[in-house]
């Protein structure tokens, strides 16, 4: 399986250098940073799939492959870093694929680099940012990322992932443009700041099946998996801890109890809000990262920060699947008669509203005149040469899809959210006798009446059930 794979990459390779004859210098000239990654032996990464088993989903990586090498980061010919040659723990690099479906599908990889000695990539002139661990992204089309990070840092997540657009070469090879950006990872001076000790950084995870440790829950069967502690140090106690935190919590929802005793509100309605204005289709939300900062009952759950937008700018005229179906906990929330969480939204929504879709048109306005926008136009039509199916359309013209996207998806939410605001359970009708066959939720969806307790709608009416 991995020779027919470096055998593709090579010939590819090859027959690009032949026909184009792309040089450093001249990807130098394009603006953009340029990350030159060299292999020992100019080692190709590489890796196996595997697919999910009965009841799970997607294709994940495994057998990945850690090739160690020197990587130099340089704008315009300048240094900004040089990792210096491999010696382990010392200096230099490795590199290894990352990623799960996308990494099957997508010929043009992503990327994890490790330094062997913490530092800070983007040169930002504080030892707090330095670490080892970095990504490369295969975005070279659409500007999903830029678009997700503002959003994530404009609804006020804890943490903004710090990340750059620059040219790819490795091993003299030009992959093409990629975002260099900060992992999700612990890191108390400047990325997820968690107690050392006790703190905890989880992800509910769709890859769960190859992952190890994870836990499930027992009441709602929703799997996670842990960034922080590390696979190789969590310890059963700590499983055990986490597992009955968020187990506590899923009893509380199923009650309509008081779980925001558990649930850092406030981050939970940002990052459902970030997602209602990026319009993501994924059911997951994509990756759905939390943090616990300590094992005291005064730490709560907390969402994170947003991660991977493929999917962004796909629900035009909806709310996003997240928030209808029951991957996580969303869904649950909203149709509590428990309404912390739901009022917690939309106060969020209340003190936003006003600015943030402006805030970003004003941020897409600056960028498309930025040097970086530019350099990427520049730098596209070596980006769609390389992979013949990236995008070779300006940046103005996916600048104007996504303030577009944004008038649209403002009038819509104005709308709907005024919906959510209308219903209080003192306007509802209360039934004890009467059944209807089919019953739905205040979201259109079809329930099962008997198992139902709450709210349904009947010939146009909304209806609260009690059980």
């Amino acid at each position: 399986m991995k020779r027919p794979l470096l055998l593709t990459i090579y010939f590819v390779a090859s027959c690009f250098d032949l026909c184009h004859a792309i040089t450093t210098d001249s990807i130098n000239r394009l603006g953009l940073p340029v990350l030159n990654i060299t292999t020992i032996n100019s080692e190709e990464p590489t890796c196996d799939y595997v697919f999910a088993p009965e009841g799970a989903f997607g294709i994940s990586t495994t057998n990945n492959t850690k090739v160690p090498g020197r990587c130099i980061f340089t704008l315009l010919g300048d240094t900004i870093f040089d990792s210096s040659e491999y010696k382990k723990d010392q200096s230099g690099m490795t590199l290894k694929i990352r990623g799960n479906t996308s990494a099957y599908y997508s010929p043009k990889k992503p990327f994890k680099l490790k330094l062997e000695k913490k530092n800070d990539l983007f040169g930002r002139g504080d030892s707090c940012y330095y670490d080892k661990n970095w990504v490369l992204l295969p975005e070279g089309d659409a500007l999903n990322t830029l678009f997700g990070n503002k959003v994530n840092e404009l609804v006020g997540m804890p943490w903004t992932p710090a990340a750059r657009y620059v040219n790819l070469i490795v091993n003299d090879d030009y992959r093409g443009i990629y975002l260099l950006t900060e992992q999700v990872k612990r890191n108390a001076d400047c990325r997820l700041n968690v107690d050392k000790k006790t703190g905890y950084v989880i992800e509910r995870d769709a890859y769960w099946w190859n992952e190890d440790p994870y836990f499930k829950t027992d009441l709602l069967g929703i799997e996670y998996t842990f960034k922080y502690p590390d696979e190789d140090d969590v310890t059963t106690d700590q499983i055990s801890y986490i597992k009955k935190w968020i187990e506590d919590f899923e009893k509380e929802l199923q009650q309509d109890g008081p779980y925001e005793h558990y649930v850092d509100l406030s981050s939970w309605a940002s990052w459902l809000l970030a997602h209602e204005i990026l319009g993501t289709y994924d059911s997951g939300g994509s990756n759905l990262y939390l943090t616990k900062n300590d094992s005291t009952s005064g730490s709560l759950l907390q969402m994170s920060t947003l991660w991977d937008f493929g999917s962004i700018m796909q629900r035009p005229t909806n709310w996003v699947r997240i928030h209808v179906e029951n991957f996580f906990y969303f869904n649950r929330l909203l149709n509590s008669q428990n309404h912390a969480f739901r009022d917690a939204f939309i106060d969020r929504w209340n003190e936003l509203s006003p600015t943030i879709f402006q805030q970003l048109n004003d941020y897409f306005s600056d960028f498309s005149q930025s040097p970086t926008a530019r350099a990427i136009d520049r730098s596209r039509p070596h980006e769609y040469d390389r992979w013949n199916n990236y995008d070779d359309a300006l940046t103005q013209q996916n600048i104007s899809s996504i303030t577009n996207w944004l008038n649209e998806r403002e009038q819509w939410m104005k709308e709907a959210i005024e919906g959510l605001k209308t219903i209080t359970v003192e306007q509802l009708t209360v039934v004890h006798t009467k059944r209807p066959q089919t019953a739905y939720n205040l979201l259109g969806q079809p329930v099962d009446f008997n198992s139902y307790s709450g709210v349904y709608i009947m010939n146009g009416k909304k209806y609260y059930n009690h059980q």
